[in-house]
């Protein structure tokens, strides 16, 4: 046996005597969304169950997060039982608050958990694994008591940024590929108005969960802005506290035995034998969408999908790091890759990755097996007899070319350039007529839906709308809408348009006030939010035609240092919460691009 730390960012493994007199059939690293779950019911199923937290409550987001409301997630399993539980222990004890009042939620999941036997172990954390080559055998951990070694079957990472994994040598993944930035964190603020408690909350910037120092910073900065710290706070709307923990929506997933990604969501090449569905929107909180990938541009820049809600099965093998034995992931940190993280992480979601964790510990233990083979066809039925499992929801996209036309010609496009898209070849004739037409929303629509499918026939409507510097927002989502300028640029950029250098390079050097014709103004809040899309999305672009035309990298290069050597160049935006919060993407910016210059010099 070994036992695997990491040190100095490295993993070290040493040989190690077993010292353990306690072993268990589970252990649970992190008792939050996802991780309440599982200690309860692994330990129901007759468990021998050991669950370690870094802080003294259970429930997380949902209760020391002070994330009380569901978004979006699919209904079904555990935690309805718990949250009806915690409605029925309502009384004068508590002020009515919003959501699943995260206090009771606390105590109900703890008595749970006691009753069924959990050993329980707060303010612990977890340093080491126990292994056998690739196979998790226990765990090292510490508290006020020292270190102990307990040994289990199964151990189940619920951590949110795969703790566990990471000390045991498993392969991870974090963040976007252009710059390594996961989804912005907030900080979640508790207040009582008119006899309510209620939560309110400022998206911060972004923060890597993984390291004390980046964590440590943002704790303080986002308790101090604008938002949360006030001059004067009043009786009527009364300040309780700040959340315990930070609301973090993106730590380090796992690279697992059948990742879940956008690209195949979009390809319609999922899993067909699912543990349960997801089921959100592409909640992204990032307005930087400029720098997000080319899948993630497609739905959201170029569709305007923001708001569209769909289903994303989710396959037992996401659960498992690959190459790993006896241990198990659930909750944000599954085998997700950045695209599809934004969807794959709502609360109620997360609580069902628990749930199939444990019965998935149950039927391997149960059975004699490895939990890499456990049976699909056993664990779905242990699923659906909880109403862990349904049915996911599936979107109703055109096929009809004269269904396609009427919704390219009003505005709310984006279903109808996604169908386009989707169609691909059969509808290229169709829209090609379009783009000839005099209905402008017609014409300017059809060519992004040409865009999106490749083709170049596309190019002089869409270099028209960039010369315009087009304000429409199509009203397809009712939020985060993309200006069709924004759009246009982004396609130019993805067919590699190099007759645009010029145009797109004026845009940069000549920031003039920019027309946005929306009253919706989550993705914007003023000028210099309209300046920073524009400048991102023509940036992104020119570094894409870059890649397609070798001989155009020179011109791109040299244009791109001088702008970033002006004294006067801010580039700075707004998240969601307060206007006057500015998050600088310079940086990264010059960052991308570097990586970009040394790739082409390389070559």
């Amino acid at each position: 046996m070994i036992i695997s730390h990491k040190i100095n960012d490295q993993i070290v493994q040493t040989p190690f005597e077993d010292q353990s007199s306690h072993c268990y059939d589970v252990i649970v690293v992190g008792l939050g969304t996802a991780g309440a779950i599982s200690a309860i019911v692994a330990a129901e199923k007759g468990l021998k169950v050991l669950a370690i937290d870094k802080l003294s409550s259970m429930g997380g987001s949902g209760t020391a997060g002070e994330v009380l409301s569901y978004y979006f997630g699919s209904r079904g399993g555990k935690f309805e039982e718990i949250d009806s539980k915690v409605t029925s222990y309502r009384s004068d004890l508590y002020t009515p608050s919003v959501g699943v009042n995260g206090e009771i939620k606390k105590y109900v999941m703890e008595q749970m958990a006691l009753k069924a036997g959990v050993d329980i172990r707060y303010e612990s954390s977890v340093t080491g694994m126990l292994l056998e080559g690739t196979k998790v055998l226990g765990i090292e951990y510490f508290n006020a008591d020292g270190f102990h070694y307990p040994r289990s079957s199964v151990v189940i990472d619920c951590s949110g940024d795969s703790y566990a994994c990471d000390l045991a040598g498993c392969e991870l993944r974090e963040g976007r590929s252009a710059d390594g930035k996961p989804q912005p964190y907030s900080n979640v603020v508790v207040w009582h108005e008119k006899g309510r408690v209620r939560n309110f909350y400022t998206d911060s910037g972004y923060v890597n969960p993984s390291s004390a120092e980046d964590m440590s910073r943002a704790i303080v900065e986002s308790a101090i802005v604008s938002t949360h710290l006030k001059e004067t706070y009043t009786d009527e709307k009364r300040w309780l506290r700040v959340a315990t923990m930070l609301g973090i929506r993106e730590g380090r997933c796992i690279v697992s035995e059948d990742d879940i990604t956008f690209k195949n969501f979009l390809d319609n090449s999922e899993t067909d034998c699912p543990v349960f569905h997801a089921y959100s929107n592409l909640d992204t909180h990032s307005k930087d969408i400029a720098l997000e990938s080319e899948h993630v541009q497609d739905w959201l820049v170029a569709s305007g999908l923001w708001s569209q809600k769909f289903s994303v099965p989710v396959p037992y093998g996401a659960f498992i790091p690959k190459g790993y034995d006896g241990i198990l992931v659930a909750g944000r940190n599954i085998g997700v890759d950045h695209d599809i993280a934004s969807h794959v992480r709502m609360k109620r979601d997360a609580q069902k990755c628990g749930e199939v964790a444990a019965l998935a510990s149950y039927l391997a233990i149960k059975n004699g097996s490895s939990i890499r083979d456990v049976s699909y066809v056993e664990l779905l039925e242990l699923l659906q007899d909880s109403s862990c499992y349904e049915e996911g929801s599936i979107i109703s996209w055109l096929i009809d070319p004269a269904e396609i036309m009427e919704g390219l010609s009003g505005d709310k496009p984006g279903i109808a350039i996604w169908s386009a898209r989707r169609l691909g070849e059969p509808i290229v004739n169709s829209l090609l007529n379009w783009v000839n037409t005099e209905n402008e929303n017609l014409r300017k629509h059809a060519a992004i839906a040409l865009g999106l499918i490749g083709n170049s026939q596309a190019l002089p409507v869409l270099r028209q709308i960039v010369r315009e510097r087009d304000p429409y927002v199509p009203q397809t989502s009712h939020l985060y809408s993309q200006a069709r300028g924004f759009a246009a640029i982004y396609l130019i950029g993805k067919l590699g348009d190099a007759q645009m250098i010029s145009d797109l390079i004026d845009i940069l050097e000549n920031a003039i006030p920019y027309e946005y014709e929306s009253n919706d103004r989550s993705l914007v809040y003023d000028d210099q939010d309209i300046h920073f899309q524009y400048f991102s999305y023509v940036w992104t672009a020119l570094l894409r035609i870059g890649e397609c035309h070798p001989d155009s990298r020179e011109r791109i290069e040299i244009a791109l240092h001088r702008v970033l050597g002006r004294s006067d160049l801010s580039l700075q935006f707004s998240l969601h919460g307060e206007s006057g919060i500015k998050h600088s993407m310079q940086d990264s910016l010059r960052s991308i691009a570097q990586n970009y210059f040394e790739s082409w010099n390389r070559n």
